[in-house]
């Protein structure tokens, strides 16, 4: 750490004095070779400039030779190669004594991002580089900075880092996809959130943002008191660098871009084995359509697809031929494979569930529920919170192995190590046997055996559980998490996180009960979080209205509330796929796919009661 200090004073001390600015002395055939390496940094081709730097590193020598080498570095780190990133540093190590000590900093602050420890990206990175440093490594020094916040959590702080990036950009086109980042960044970000976090007054640059972005979630349904605002933001924010393509995106909006349509079709399988929860989405569109207060001529026409999936055909032509301009539903996901089967569909379709079907028809929309999108989003979650080794411990059945499965396809995606897994009986009262497996504490009483057999005498002995790993992953729903974390706690791994699907939460206050999950991490929808957060949204105007049925299957409500208002928001969010929409049952994008993702609310049970831990953003 010392060296890395001195590293950070050096650079400091060399910027001062030259910039940064050398240039190519011999060997190399033309500075745009260079710039082409430049280029494909920037965007993001990372092997190809890594191929570029490697080339001009063997066209040149002295200085300049170690310049591009560390270049290179930078670039195998971006590609995640690290291994030959690594193994070209430590080589060139000894001979850097010539070369710009802040293009040295900034290469291992690439490597400290690359091995995800954005604390010593951070530390290495503490001093800002001179003014007079290029402005492609002024960019890279904010990246870094960015990437080490995102690791931490911190959306303010990398929004902020972007921003600042944003002044060292002169491509246009970089400009615009930072600034998308940007926007990206705070739409995670609730209204409330933006309003909050803005303590800077007009003109400053990163309160513009936040307010910009809190005015396009506020009237994102009502384009023309959204441009009143943005008249008035311009006033306010004369020369703030917002691109004029963002401008117009947002000005251009029209009524009849969000406008609900006057026939909506809601095909539900309600005299089926899923009718309560199709029940609860019933209600809950309902409570959201009467909350909008229709037109008179606007109307909801409900279909029962019963227990047959393959219904879902002749059901859906019928709702059309009675004028249905827009279809939600269905819900299983077998009627959803049959529906996305049938090609072009006649009219928008919001189908509520996902198909596996690859080729889907463009006017068909998904949105879930997923215990698999759960089971990734607590993947990113725990590598984004700087964890690399896991365990996890998940029921047998279909339903645990559909979670287990998302879950370590997308840690391993994202790079992280699953050590060991363990299923468990969910009608079992007592779990040790598999926690035992799973944190190794029969291997700890076979080595004290061993030992006692060798020695021949008593010893002291304290099991002792596996240190290699960072957190645990468990797939439960409330009876049983209440008695896993306990048993983890008995067995030694009380200082190991715990992270979980919102199905430990019965969303319903108890903290008697729940006081045994204390310390355990999972996400959740805000409608189920309403009580622990400051503000509760629409629960608040229509809690007395909520049906009984509504009240036992909370998200299946939500979700129903949900698939009615996000129908206007469905072609901003296509046209403009870095926006969100703030919904009761998460943040909401839409991708590619026309697939609706959810992002959680992420707390923490505390004294029984989950507590938001990231509602701030910082």
């Amino acid at each position: 750490m010392k060296k890395i200090l001195a590293l950070v004073a050096l650079a400091v001390l060399y910027l001062a004095h030259t910039g940064c600015t050398t240039v190519p002395e011999t060997g190399v055939t033309g500075a745009g070779d260079e710039a082409q390496a430049i280029y494909l940094f920037q965007r993001e081709r990372y092997t190809d400039a890594a191929q570029a730097y490697g080339e001009l590193a063997r066209q040149s020598d002295g200085p300049t030779r170690l310049r591009y080498l560390l270049r290179q570095v930078a670039a195998l780190a971006r590609a995640d190669r690290l291994a030959q990133a690594w193994q070209i540093y430590r080589a060139i190590e000894p001979d850097l004594e010539s070369v710009p000590v802040a293009l040295r900093v900034l290469t291992l602050a690439q490597l400290s991002l690359a091995e995800r420890k954005p604390e010593q990206v951070l530390e290495l990175l503490a001093q800002p580089l001179d003014a007079t440093a290029p402005p492609e490594l002024q960019a890279e020094y904010h990246s870094l900075r960015a990437g080490a916040f995102t690791m931490l959590g911190q959306r303010l702080e990398n929004s902020r880092e972007l921003v600042a990036r944003g002044f060292y950009l002169l491509d246009p086109e970089l400009q615009l996809q930072n600034q998308q980042a940007i926007w990206a960044s705070l739409a995670t970000l609730t209204e409330r959130s933006l309003q909050q976090l803005r303590v800077a007054p007009p003109p400053d640059v990163l309160s513009g943002w936040m307010e910009l972005v809190a005015l396009a979630k506020k009237y994102q349904l009502r384009p023309q008191l959204l441009q009143q605002e943005l008249a008035r933001w311009r006033t306010d924010y004369p020369n703030h660098p917002v691109r004029p393509e963002l401008l117009e995106g947002l000005m251009s909006r029209k009524q009849e871009d969000v406008t609900y349509p006057d026939h909506i079709a809601l095909i539900l399988p309600l005299s089926s084995r899923y009718a309560r929860a199709a029940e609860a989405i019933r209600d809950g569109f309902l409570s959201a359509y009467y909350e909008h207060r229709p037109r008179q001529d606007q109307q909801i026409r409900i279909y029962d697809i019963g227990s047959d999936p393959t219904n879902v055909h002749a059901v859906y032509q019928r709702a059309v031929a009675a004028g249905a301009q827009f279809v939600v539903g269905p819900l299983s996901k077998e009627a959803t494979d049959a529906l996305a089967r049938e090609g072009e569909l006649p009219v928008p379709t919001l189908a509520l569930n996902y198909t596996s079907a690859e080729d889907v028809p463009a006017n068909l929309y998904q949105f879930s529920l997923s215990p698999e999108e759960e089971a990734r989003q607590v993947a990113q979650r725990t590598w984004l919170d700087g964890h690399v080794y896991a365990l996890a411990l998940v029921p047998s059945g279909p339903w645990g192995e559909r979670v287990f499965n998302a879950f370590r396809t997308r840690w391993e995606e994202l790079g992280g190590t699953l050590l060991e897994h363990q299923r468990y009986n969910a009608t079992d009262n007592d779990f040790s046997l598999p926690i035992k497996r799973l944190l190794d504490i029969d291997d700890s009483r076979r080595r004290y055996r061993r030992l006692h057999t060798l020695l021949k005498r008593n010893l002291k002995y304290t099991p002792r559980r596996r240190k290699d790993v960072d957190f645990v992953f468990i797939a439960a729903y409330p009876r049983q998490a209440r008695q896993i974390r306990p048993q983890l706690k008995f067995f030694h791994a009380a200082d190991l996180p715990v992270y979980a699907t919102s199905h430990v939460f019965t969303g319903n206050l108890n903290r008697e009960k729940d006081r045994d999950m204390d310390g355990l991490y999972f996400g959740d929808m805000p409608w189920v979080l309403a009580e622990s957060r400051s503000h509760s949204g629409l629960r608040n105007d229509i809690e007395p209205y909520i049906s009984s049925v509504g009240r036992s299957l909370q998200r299946l409500f939500a979700l129903g509330i949900d698939a009615f208002n996000i129908i206007a928001a469905l072609n901003p969010l296509r046209a403009y796929p870095y926006e969100r929409f703030d919904g009761e049952t998460g943040s909401l994008s839409l991708d590619e796919r026309n697939r609706i993702h959810r992002q959680l609310t992420w707390v923490r049970f505390r004294s029984g009661q989950p507590v938001l831990i990231d509602e701030s953003g910082q």
